[in-house]
Formats: structure tokens, C-alpha cells, sequence
């Protein structure tokens, strides 16, 4: 056989995947067709994005795969596949921290594939005043960073709200120089602080003398450097393929190991996959040993926390409520054996949702 032979049989294996696009994508609507259906008989909204299910697809192709394809190309092929399906059945908005190509537009993307209508909203706090009055569908916001912790605007904001986290993203947070002039060139660099510094000893071997000059996003600065010769900015590759700016140098951070986890709030939780986590809030008593009490429920019942951060109550000075991650299904029998317990032994207790485990995922 020659190259032609070989050409000709990739167009007819490209025209069978576009035909089973096709099925997908037919029996994708009669699936909205039913749900609607159901919806009108229930009196209930129906969702098009199911997380529990979007993870078993993907992991189920990842295990036949066995690494023949790439991996990180297989998940975002079928993240894109179920997207614009998702988008066939009903469109959705997803609110993120703006402006756009920040690291949390970065994050959605990831997440939800583009076949969304991505609605930039500032600051993070009014995406859960979005969500709440359905004027988008789901928002997802910054709840920790790998450097730099929590983000306890976010953490608060769950005390009073009625949102369900249902789903979460791990991000790995990387930092490109980008400008529109060479590196030698370049006298000015632009960026948000954190970036900054998260790139000091970069900057610090390679551009010493160059201004360094805060700004409130990492897109912001992008859309400067654009416009200035000698300029540069720190962002993500997302930034630069929206605002066409060149990367001169790509992954310029001083910890590679930087990640941030996102999390998807909207109004309902997802169901099981088996690798799940559960999210609470526990407000407790002012007496010693009311914490390693409620902890002793978790390892009672083997349950392996993940995270545990504290918060002051806005009822009493020096009382405090914890946001508790834990692994696990709402729906899990021990799970269902222990919160009845520690909601004994609180204050109060308010579940935050159950939803699939995030697999880390690079920046796209």
C-alpha cells in the first residue's frame, strides 16, 4: 500500500466516527425528550449535566483505552463530545470569576467543554447570586490553592446558601510569559500580584531589571501587553489565544506543583460513582473537646477526611464553624450512619453535596 492507500483509509475511518457523532447525537435528543417529559410530569426542572454519569463514560474509555491513545487527549475529546451533546439537549450558562481567560474561565472550559455560554462575573461571591436566581445554570469557583489555602470569601459564602456543590475541578496553574516583543526586549511585565510572585525567581534569573506592575487579573494583563512595545504579561495559554498575544516563555512558575481546586455549585448533587467525596458544614459547641469529638465520628466510621478549615460563627465571638471534606457518598450506608451522629454532637450541620472525585487535570 502507499501513502495515498493509507489517506484513504483515515477519511473512511473519519466519515464512520462522524456517523456515529450522528447516532450520538440523535439518541442524545431523545434522551432530552424524555427528560423534558419526565420534568412535566414531576413538576421538576431536569438537568442536562449529570456528573456522576459524564465520569463513568470517561473513565470506562480510559480503562478500554489501556494508554494505545493518549490519555489527557481521549478525556478532553469526549469532555467536547459531551459538551455539544449536553448542548443539544438544552443549552446552559456557566458563570466563572471574570474577565474572560482568566484561570477559572481555564477551569470551566475544562469542565464543561466550550459548547457552554461562559458569563463572567465579579467578584466571585455574587457567581453564587447568579446560580441562586437561575440566571445561569451552574457557576464554579476557587475554593483553595496549593500555595496560598483557602479562599474564605467562597468558604463563606456557603453558610446561608441553599447551592449544592456537584461537581470539582483540579487545576494545575500554569504561568506563560507572553508578549507581542522578543525577551530581550521585553522592559515591563504586567500581571496579577500572585502571579508575581509565584514567578519571582524566574523573573529574578532571566529579566532582573524589567518593571513588574500589578493588576487585577491575569487577563487584564494580557490585554495590556497588547498594546505596548516592550511589554509582557504572565497568564495562561488560555489569555494569550484570546487576546493573540505570543508565548516566549512557557511554564515559568517557580512550583510546579501549584494547583487550584474549583468547585461546581448549582441545585442538586450528583448521584454515586464509587469514588466520591461529601462536603459539610458543622457549626460546634463552645467546650472543650467538641471538635475531636465530631473527628471521632469520621474515624469511627472509616471515613477519610480530606480537608477541615475553620471559620468564626456570625452568631457568637469565638465560636467557630468548620467546612469539613470527607470521601464518600451522601448515600453511602456508613456516611448515612454517621451524620446523624455528628449532627448530635453540633451545633448544627449542613450538608454541602456530594459529587465525584476530581482527577488532576492540566491547564488547557
Amino acid at each position: 500500500m502507499n501513502l495515498e492507500d493509507y489517506r484513504e483509509q483515515l477519511d473512511q475511518i473519519d466519515n464512520q466516527i462522524l456517523d456515529l457523532l450522528h447516532q450520538r447525537i440523535g439518541i442524545v435528543e431523545k434522551i432530552g425528550y424524555l427528560k423534558r417529559q419526565n420534568s412535566r410530569e414531576s413538576n421538576q426542572d431536569f438537568h442536562v449535566y449529570v456528573p456522576h454519569r459524564e465520569k463513568q463514560i470517561i473513565d470506562r474509555l480510559c480503562q478500554q483505552n489501556r494508554n494505545r491513545f493518549p490519555t489527557e487527549a481521549l478525556e478532553k475529546i469526549y469532555s467536547e463530545i459531551i459538551s455539544a451533546c449536553r448542548s443539544i439537549e438544552k443549552p446552559m450558562q456557566i458563570a466563572f470569576l471574570g474577565p474572560v481567560a482568566t484561570f477559572g474561565h481555564a477551569a470551566g472550559i475544562a469542565h464543561f467543554g466550550s459548547s457552554v455560554e461562559f458569563v463572567p462575573i465579579t467578584p466571585q461571591s455574587n457567581i453564587f447570586t447568579e446560580v441562586e436566581a437561575k440566571r445561569v445554570d451552574y457557576g464554579i469557583v476557587a475554593i483553595e490553592n496549593s500555595i496560598y489555602g483557602s479562599v474564605r470569601d467562597v468558604l463563606e459564602m456557603f453558610h446561608n446558601t441553599s447551592l449544592q456543590i456537584c461537581g470539582e475541578r483540579l487545576m494545575r496553574i500554569d504561568h506563560n510569559l507572553m508578549s507581542a516583543s522578543s525577551l530581550p526586549e521585553i522592559n515591563k511585565i504586567y500581571s496579577h500580584e500572585q502571579a508575581l510572585a509565584q514567578c519571582r525567581q524566574w523573573i529574578k534569573q532571566n529579566l532582573p531589571h524589567v518593571e513588574l506592575i500589578q493588576v487585577i487579573s491575569t487577563s487584564e494583563a494580557a490585554q495590556l501587553a497588547t498594546s505596548e512595545k516592550g511589554a509582557a504579561a504572565i497568564a495562561s495559554k488560555l489569555a494569550s489565544q484570546y487576546h493573540q498575544l505570543p508565548i516566549v516563555a512557557e511554564s515559568i512558575m517557580d512550583n510546579a506543583g501549584n494547583m487550584t481546586r474549583f468547585l461546581v455549585i448549582g441545585h442538586h448533587i450528583a448521584e454515586p460513582t464509587g469514588r466520591d467525596r461529601t462536603s459539610i458544614l458543622i457549626g460546634l459547641r463552645d467546650k472543650v473537646g467538641s471538635l475531636a469529638s465530631v473527628l471521632t465520628v469520621l474515624c469511627d466510621h472509616h471515613l477519610n477526611m480530606s480537608k477541615i478549615e475553620s471559620l468564626p460563627s456570625r452568631h457568637k465571638a469565638w465560636e467557630y464553624v468548620f467546612f469539613v471534606d470527607f470521601n464518600g457518598h451522601l448515600t453511602d450506608e456508613k456516611i448515612q450512619v454517621a451524620l446523624p451522629v455528628i449532627e448530635e454532637r453540633s451545633v448544627f450541620l449542613k450538608v454541602l453535596g456530594s459529587y465525584p472525585i476530581a482527577h488532576t487535570a492540566a491547564e488547557n
